[in-house]
């Protein structure tokens, strides 16, 4: 009870198309309802938790992909540039999407 103490309770009420909405958005952040509208209200950034795990899977990508390039093949200097332009398109594709996340948020 000592947490709350000083605490200030604020209601909204929204239908419920709203209120879907917003809490898809506090759950794909993996925060309460409460956290997530607070965070909101403040100005704070929120990060989805699968936006955060498609940045990393998108960088575990790039590494595989950087992992089983065929060193011992007979591809053309054309093979070779486009699969390494693939890798870099992959890895500035996981910083940009990391970039947007962290400036807008979910929904």
């Amino acid at each position: 009870m000592a947490a709350l103490q000083g605490r200030r309770v604020i209601k909204v009420y929204v239908d419920e198309a709203a209120y879907e909405h917003i809490a898809g958005n506090a759950a794909s952040a993996n925060l309460f309802l409460s956290d997530y509208l607070s965070r909101i209200a403040l100005g704070h950034r929120v990060r989805s938790v699968v936006d955060r795990q498609m940045v990393g899977e998108l960088r575990r990508l790039g590494a595989l992909l950087k992992h089983r390039y065929p060193k011992e093949s007979n591809w053309t200097t054309e093979e070779k540039r486009r699969y390494w332009a693939a890798h870099e398109q992959l890895m500035a594709l996981a910083v940009t999407l990391e970039a947007v996340i962290d400036c807008h948020g979910p929904g």
